[in-house]
This record gives structure tokens, sequence and C-alpha cells, in this order.
């Protein structure tokens, strides 16, 4: 189940420090702090769109405004966190990353032209392509897949899957594609994880099996050396994870809004 950070709710406490000490006794506290502050934001404890109100967690989290605002900087900087000036600039507020819909449908399209043209280049030169970490991205995406399945894991993570596509693009060899790429980085990364929310929302199992399958099928068309069959293949996964983003993103409100938990 997930949750609004709102005023009456206390989400974090202290036990979670304690847990990530007895786990790196020599951990930062800020880094203890950012770890538990990233998990509320990835899990959708801390929705989008929630204000970070620094006090109130360094008060649940019985440590300093210090370490919880380098923190929320830190994912600030990540772009999972927006920070907005008041009063002349002299303070800052901050809120967890949201996407309207067409920022959705323009991030897709943005996606589809820079990833799909890496795909062409990489199986034109796929010897330049280090397909050994392709394979393991696309193997370590397949197994959070199948973790979440079976139930082994609460959480769909995105590392793998942002770590897959980022890895085309950067052995595409092309600067300016990479350029363009680097540039949307941190919307892409949260368009990632909350397109595997939106999902994992219901237990979409064939649909997360298709995800794996996709992977694969452009990875083999960069392995055997065939650009268009490649290009192809990125398209299709692309155009589906948009439909699904968008269409799972309206039912995973609705769902929370009938659960009771609406923003």
């Amino acid at each position: 189940m997930t949750y609004i950070y709102d005023e009456d709710m206390k989400l974090f406490s202290p036990e979670m420090i304690e847990e990530i000490q007895n786990q790196n006794p020599f951990v930062r506290i800020s880094e203890a702090v950012y770890s538990i502050l990233e998990d509320a934001i990835l899990t959708s404890k801390l929705r989008p769109g929630s204000k970070l109100k620094i006090n109130k967690i360094a008060d649940e989290l019985n440590v300093s405004g210090t370490p919880v605002r380098e923190a929320v900087e830190r994912l600030t900087a990540r772009g999972l966190v927006l920070e907005s000036m008041i009063n002349g600039g002299k303070y800052k507020n901050y809120y967890v990353f949201d996407l309207s819909e067409d920022d959705i449908e323009n991030l897709f399209e943005a996606r589809k032209a820079i990833e799909s043209a890496a795909c062409y280049a990489c199986a034109e030169k796929n010897w330049k392509v280090d397909m050994k970490k392709l394979h393991e991205y696309a193997d370590g995406f397949e197994k959070d897949m199948r973790d979440f399945i079976s139930g082994k894991s609460e959480i769909l993570r995105n590392k793998y899957d942002r770590q897959f596509h980022t890895f085309i693009v950067q052995s595409a060899g092309n600067p300016f594609l990479l350029e363009m790429y680097e540039t949307l980085d941190k919307k892409l990364s949260y368009l990632s994880i909350r397109t595997v929310e939106y999902m994992a929302f219901g237990s979409r199992n064939e649909k997360l099996h298709l995800l794996v399958n996709q992977h694969h099928s452009v990875m083999n068309a960069i392995e055997m050396g065939f650009p268009e069959l490649a290009q192809q293949a990125m398209d299709t996964h692309i155009d589906f994870c948009e439909r699904n983003c968008l269409s799972n993103k309206k039912e995973f409100e609705s769902g929370m809004e009938a659960a009771g938990i609406g923003k």
C-alpha cells in the first residue's frame, strides 16, 4: 500500500536510520536519509507533488535538519524533487516531482527519436558495442521483473531498465545524440520510475513479461547486426510503454482515490 505524506501522517521513524546503520556503521547520516527518502519516492510512499518539509522529516527521523536538507538537495539534483523559491528567493519549498500527461507524451516522443536512432547505429556497428554489458542489463531487468511477479520483491525496480536504455545511447558513438539524451536524463529517470509503477499496479504480469521480451528483442537485433530491425524493435517497445504508462496512470490514480489515498 502507498501513502501520501501530509500534515497528519507520520511516515518516517528513527528505526529507519538505525537499520541502515546496523548494515553499515560508517554510513553518513545524510546518506542514510537520502536512501530513506529515495525509497519513499520510488515506492510512492511520497506521492508525486507531495511537499517535503525538512523539519518534519528531521523530527520523525530524530536527526538534525542539515542531513535532511543535504539529502533533499541531492534528490533535487537527480530530478526526483523540485524546488521553488519563495519570499524573493530567501527560502525554498521542495516537492516530489510529477509529470503531466502532455509531459509524458512529449518525453516518450523524444525518447523514441533518440533511442531508436541509437539502436540503428549500434546494430550498424555492433562490434563496437559491449554486448556482455548489454546482456547484463537485460538479464538484470528480467530478474527484477521475475522477483516482483513471484512475490520475492514488493518493489518493481527500474535500475536496470534505465541502464539498458542509457547504455544503448552511449554505445551509438554519436556525441550529439548523447548530449540530447543527457539533457533529458533526470526527467527520463523519473518517467521510467512511474512507468514501471503504473504497470506494476494490479500485477499486470503479462505486460511485465512483454517488457522483458522487448528488451531482449532490441538486444538481439543489435547483436545480429540488423539496423532496421533494431530500430523497429525500439519503436515498438517505446510505443508500448507510452500506451500503458498513460492508460495505467489513470487507473492507478483512480485506484488510489478509491482506496481513500488521493492527493
